[in-house]
């Protein structure tokens, strides 16, 4: 399809201590490992096979660190079907012991509805995960989902 995304690839600083992040999270998201080299991980998305590409950083490039407010990349937000499992992503992250930046929350002031939690990955990297009412309803429409 003509705008999706194909892949979006994130270098990490250490890709064991990555994928220890990233693996429950992406298979919990419905992605699978297709393929596993010396230096990549990719992962696709077994619905719509967006990859997600999980790289080492090359060695003279490590002391870097990520700055979601410089230019490049600031997030990266995955979508949810409901506000409850918004809720079931954060136990995830919880269970996880990952760094929560903000809990479950509705955030009004972007869209009536929106329900997102917000945590980082072990690089910085902020992760979104978001129920969005306008992605499920038809333009008119009101969205009947009870949110939280």
């Amino acid at each position: 399809m003509r705008g999706v995304i194909n892949h979006i690839a994130i270098n990490v600083s250490d890709r064991e201590v990555s994928n220890l992040f990233y693996t429950p999270i992406l298979e919990w998201l419905g992605y699978e490992v297709e393929e596993e080299l010396d230096e990549l991980t990719v992962w696709v998305h077994k619905g719509s096979g967006t990859a997600i590409n999980i790289w080492d950083t090359k060695e003279e490039h490590k002391k870097s660190e990520f700055n979601r407010h410089a230019i490049g990349l600031n997030h990266i937000a995955f979508n949810a079907k409901t506000a409850k499992e918004v809720d079931e992503f954060y136990e995830l992250l919880q269970s996880i012991e990952a760094e929560i930046l903000d809990p479950p929350a509705h955030y009004d002031d972007y869209e009536k509805g929106y329900y997102a939690v917000f945590a980082t990955d072990p690089d910085g990297v902020k992760i979104e995960f978001t129920y969005t009412p306008s992605m499920y309803t038809k333009k008119g429409e009101e969205n009947t989902e009870e949110i939280n």
